[in-house]
């Protein structure tokens, strides 16, 4: 027993893809409210309000969920993070964000998480870089974003970490990333765009009141503990897999353990908008769990504990949509 059908197998992608859309189904029967983020954008309102939940927006957040999982196949493609061909970062990927019904509408999250897979594909690629281009690009994009979520600046500490990481920080990095994330800025207040009292708006404001009791009674709350403890687990194994490696590799996954610490951090702090921040961790656990179970496939322990999690996670996602 072994988990090549599902590393490799030529028709689960397809399988998989049937299976989530048949969730996204029920999910929809079941009359899952849609993702509403209380802190919208400095111009344009949150994602969860630009389309009915209805059944085309959950086919347009599928058409993104979709994509999601490939950017994830094409990260680990382009920049050997695992070092194997494997589909399980797209299943895992599919899984997590399926578990929550909720993440089956249009919203801020899932939206975020997309472009941050698509802003980790230049930002790869800047590996020991001297040019200040990429930085500009990452940083742009990011004040850009601000638009529809003032919550994208949340992120400018993790690019600026991870630049230290893929050894791409330095005075013309550091310049770049300023002149990216202020131009827009500069831009839409010297139109008369936004007002410049307006842009306080990107300062964090965590509601860091938790709840009194945890709500053992919320499969949401096992959901989140579940994801985070195989992130916990599968990243501490992915550094001591990765030590030996060169140097490039772990940077890279290096810099998937810290998005992975950075999302459960924002996640801990405003948890009452905890559908913003968890399809990125979502994609940043689907990536340890594929490396970790890609990597240890052959022993009849890990194979079990894989379908122990698939289990869980449907389970999880059945008792999600049972009337309270």
């Amino acid at each position: 027993m072994n988990l090549k059908l599902f590393i490799s197998g030529k028709t689960t992608s397809v399988w998989w893809i049937i299976l989530y859309l048949a969730g996204v189904y029920f999910a929809g029967r079941a009359g899952i409210a849609a993702p509403i983020d209380p802190q919208g954008g400095l111009l344009l309102p949150e994602a969860g309000g630009w389309l009915p939940p209805t059944l085309l927006n959950q086919l347009v957040n599928s058409l993104l969920i979709l994509l999601g999982g490939i950017l994830l196949l094409r990260i680990n493609n382009r920049f050997s993070l695992i070092q194997k061909h494997t589909l399980l970062p797209f299943i895992f990927f599919l899984l997590f964000e399926l578990a929550t019904p909720s993440l089956t509408l249009l919203g801020n999250g899932n939206i975020t998480a997309v472009v941050m897979l698509l802003l980790f594909m230049i930002f790869f690629q800047s590996y020991q870089l001297e040019k200040a281009q990429p930085a500009f690009l990452i940083f742009g994009a990011l004040a850009l974003c601000t638009l529809f979520c003032t919550r994208f600046a949340y992120f400018v500490p993790l690019f600026l970490i991870g630049f230290f990481q893929i050894r791409y920080l330095s005075v013309k990095s550091l310049l770049g990333a300023l002149i990216g994330f202020i131009t827009p800025f500069w831009i839409a207040v010297g139109i008369d765009l936004i007002p410049l009292e307006q842009l306080k708006m990107l300062l964090p404001r965590f509601s860091l009141v938790l709840p009194q009791t945890l709500p053992y009674e919320n499969p949401q709350f096992w959901i989140i503990v579940l994801t985070a403890l195989l992130g916990l687990f599968s990243g501490t194994t992915m550094l001591y897999t990765t030590f030996n490696e060169k140097r490039q590799i772990r940077a890279y996954n290096g810099f998937i353990n810290l998005l992975s610490i950075y999302a459960a951090i924002l996640l801990l702090l405003d948890y009452h908008n905890y559908l913003y921040y968890l399809p990125l961790l979502n994609a940043a656990v689907a990536m340890q769990a594929a490396f970790f179970f890609t990597n240890n496939g052959g022993r009849k322990p890990v194979v079990i504990s894989f379908y122990l999690i698939l289990v869980l996670y449907i389970a999880l996602f059945i008792w999600n949509l049972l009337p309270a």
